[in-house]
């Protein structure tokens, strides 16, 4: 089959070859600055991935047929004129796994019998996933002798969902985690194989604490995979009862009520997930406000007859919370 035949060559940068129990990986990513870290650090463990398989978002217009499943060739000839499919910059798991001799595939959809036969091919023992837009269907999913696991940026059973990290600043964690665990029908519910704890810093952004638990989740899909290659993993299910669900923030997730939130827990939301294309909406007894960031945050009481004090730059402001007051950047 075209594209399935392509030779893998030893892997530059990594010293020693497969061993013997080296587990045949095909690795499902998008372009997102989570799926990266981990991608490099199962190539860095010298970790057998035989493909990279990333999503397409290219709508399809009626009655045009187009195949669910295109490989991507390395580098591609891009005429004048013409925009790559897919991003050549090296901060990205194509290029990543081109300079390593690893063929990618942009799917349309999971649910083609053209995708199960290009994957088949490959052979694959187990498949990883760390972060992908596309529900994995049942066959996919029963397809490797040693199923699907999946990287998700929290402590399991709590928070599942498609955007966890949102939520860890939403509900104001000091902690948060990475699970490694196996994918089943029913969205981040499946056998959890590797766990740890993680803090989240105070004032860190969204960007800054993702690149933490993709480096965290890097190393501990490594760990799980060794594992299971030596058949010295463990696993236990997850604990429904303890179990919660966050699906996509929508715009009234961005409103907070000034006077409901600590002073710390909306500095640290700010920080997190706050920006100039999509502000905070604060929301005082008497005013409203767009906050793109956050500057500091004090417990200690201030008087004054207002909720909100206008500094002079006229681009920040003081606004009374809960506990304490919040200085911001405002929009």
């Amino acid at each position: 089959m075209s594209g399935t035949s392509h030779e893998l060559r030893q892997l530059p940068g990594v010293t020693g070859k497969p061993s013997q129990q080296a587990l045949r990986i095909v690795f499902f990513g998008m372009e997102c600055d989570f799926s990266l870290p981990v991608l490099e650090a199962l190539l860095r463990n010298n970790i057998h991935i035989v493909a990279v398989v990333i999503p397409s978002d290219e709508s399809i217009l009626p009655g045009i047929h187009l195949s669910p499943i295109i490989l991507q060739k390395s580098p591609p000839h891009v005429a004048r004129g013409m925009l790559p499919m897919v991003s050549t910059s090296t901060h990205s798991i194509v290029q990543l796994a081109w300079t390593h001799a690893i063929p990618v595939w942009q799917v349309r959809t999971l649910n083609d019998p053209e995708i199960l036969n290009v994957l088949v091919a490959y052979q694959p023992d187990l498949i990883c996933v760390a972060c992908f837009s596309k529900l994995i269907p049942a066959s996919i999913l029963h397809l490797p002798p040693f199923g699907c696991i999946n990287v998700h940026p929290s402590l399991l059973p709590d928070n599942r969902g498609p955007q966890p990290l949102f939520w860890t600043f939403y509900e104001g964690h000091k902690d948060t985690g990475i699970t490694i665990h196996r994918l089943t029908e029913k969205l981040d519910s499946g056998p959890i194989l590797e766990q740890e704890e993680m803090a989240v810093p105070e004032g860190i952004s969204y960007a800054e604490l993702e690149l933490l638990c993709a480096q965290k989740g890097g190393q501990l899909l490594t760990r799980a995979i060794e594992a299971l290659a030596t058949g010295k993993n463990s696993e236990y299910p997850q604990d429904e009862e303890q179990a919660s669900y966050h699906s996509y923030p929508v715009d009234d997730d961005y409103v907070v009520n000034a006077n409901e939130w600590s002073a710390r827990h909306l500095y640290n939301f700010i920080c997190g997930v706050a920006s100039e294309e999509r502000p905070v909406e604060i929301v005082t007894t008497n005013h409203y406000l767009l906050a793109t960031g956050a500057v500091s945050y004090s417990l200690e009481g201030i008087e004054a007859d207002m909720d909100v004090i206008q500094h002079d730059s006229h681009s920040d402001g003081t606004i009374l919370c809960r506990d304490g007051w919040l200085r911001v950047y405002c929009k």
